[in-house]
């Protein structure tokens, strides 16, 4: 009951401002907002699980830096709130952009250029690309370094390795996929 009339009571600010010295009432801040936060979450992030990660990460901001809210004029707690929220988000989406960039680097397209170019910055691509090339199984690695490394086509990797044309095209593919998740894990 307490609880209850309190919720209904206080402003946000109040409760954000208790909740310093009473921390079980930033509850009621995150009942108020938790639902509407993960629906813009969703809307900015696309996935619900990085947006639940947003909400959290959004709700310990807001509790850490409390004592720095002050409400003004065309300033509430709920724009303020809203604010911190939108910025986590785009903080998440800008840094899920340069793991997606750096895996980019490694795609098995560019290492044709990566073979033909000698500059220092190649050369270290083109490194890393033999480092995950050693990490990933002998078939897996064979094929990618045939079709992309000695630039063989699909009937001569599969004259060379006596296997189906089709089969070819799978390994390769079940090949770069891995290749992927090796390199995501190294850099």
């Amino acid at each position: 009951p307490l609880t209850m009339d309190i919720n209904q009571t206080l402003s946000d600010a109040e409760v954000l401002k208790n909740s310093e010295s009473s921390p079980w009432m930033f509850g009621i801040l995150v009942g108020r907002y938790e639902a509407g936060f993960l629906e813009k979450g969703l809307y900015i992030l696309r996935s619900r699980e990085d947006a639940e990660d947003a909400v959290q990460e959004t709700f310990l901001k807001i509790y850490k830096h409390s004592a720095k809210f002050r409400e003004r004029e065309n300033a509430s707690f709920k724009s303020w709130a809203y604010k911190i929220l939108i910025n986590t988000c785009y903080s998440q989406l800008s840094r899920k952009l340069k793991e997606a960039g750096r895996t980019k680097i490694l795609e098995f397209a560019e290492l044709d250029v990566v073979t033909s170019v000698d500059s220092q910055t190649d050369d270290s691509q083109f490194s890393l690309a033999r480092s995950i090339l050693r990490r990933l199984p002998g078939k897996f690695s064979r094929l990618l370094s045939l079709y992309f490394l000695e630039d063989k086509s699909y009937e001569e990797i599969a004259h060379i390795e006596h296997i189906s044309l089709s089969a070819v095209k799978s390994s390769l593919h079940r090949a770069k996929k891995q290749f992927k998740n090796v390199a995501v894990e190294m850099i």
